[in-house]
């Protein structure tokens, strides 16, 4: 039997640092003994490094362990130094280890129009997701829990928008149903803020930070997820 994780997840504060410093002001006991922030992207609301440092400084002055995926209005030119000299762990196309438990992430999105070629965002085709995921994925496949960080939800699980249209990652789903990991965590779906299942995988999306949603994930012998809002 291994130790509980206890995971702060949080998306889409889109530049928004005072919703962190109130995060950080909270009186709960939840939010002060997490071992770990998981960012499923969207910190940033574009712009120049100027302008995303507020952001990147307030979850620092959180004082935890921050691990990241860049979303898709996070600057692809910009964030990958700003966060490494930040002491962030960028999961986008990687695995980290703590203790007995694995994750590996993805960030970004697959747009709706055919934008794949811009390279200041962190876009990407279907099935870049699903390769980039089945590969990295044998770097925890032996861990005691497995867990995936994405921006973009699975296709169908927590992904519709106010027009009742479904916008979640067609391969990303098929990784999930294939691969079945413990969980996986994601935002980017403001409106779908919640819990399914897929298999035996449990997905979370988180909520919108920036309105002050965000989740205390707890991993043990089972999963359980404690909404938060600020």
């Amino acid at each position: 039997m291994g130790r509980t994780l206890k995971i702060l997840g949080i998306a889409d504060l889109h530049g928004r640092s005072k919703q962190l410093l109130q995060l950080k002001n909270v009186e709960d006991p939840d939010v002060e003994d997490v071992d770990l922030v998981c960012v499923c992207g969207d910190l940033h609301n574009l712009g120049s490094r100027e302008e995303a440092m507020p952001a990147v400084e307030a979850l620092s002055s959180l004082g935890y362990r921050v691990v990241i995926v860049p979303g898709n209005m996070d600057p692809r030119l910009i964030v990958p130094k700003l966060w490494k000299d930040a002491g962030f762990v960028m999961l986008h196309g990687s695995s980290f280890i703590f203790d007995d438990f694995g994750m590996i992430g993805y960030g970004g999105i697959v747009p709706m129009s055919k934008r794949y070629d811009d390279s200041t965002k962190y876009y990407h085709r279907d099935e870049d997701v699903y390769q980039a995921l089945a590969e990295i994925y044998k770097d925890i496949n032996n861990m005691r829990r497995r867990i995936v960080i994405t921006h973009q939800p699975p296709r169908g699980v927590l992904d519709t928008i106010y027009s009742g249209e479904i916008t979640g990652c067609m391969s990303l789903r098929r990784f999930v149903e294939e691969y079945q990991p413990d969980l996986l965590i994601c935002g980017h779906i403001h409106e779908a803020r919640g819990m399914m299942q897929i298999g035996r995988t449990k997905v979370v999306n988180v909520g919108e930070l920036r309105r002050g949603f965000c989740a205390i994930i707890e991993i043990d012998s089972d999963i359980k997820v404690r909404w938060v809002e600020l």
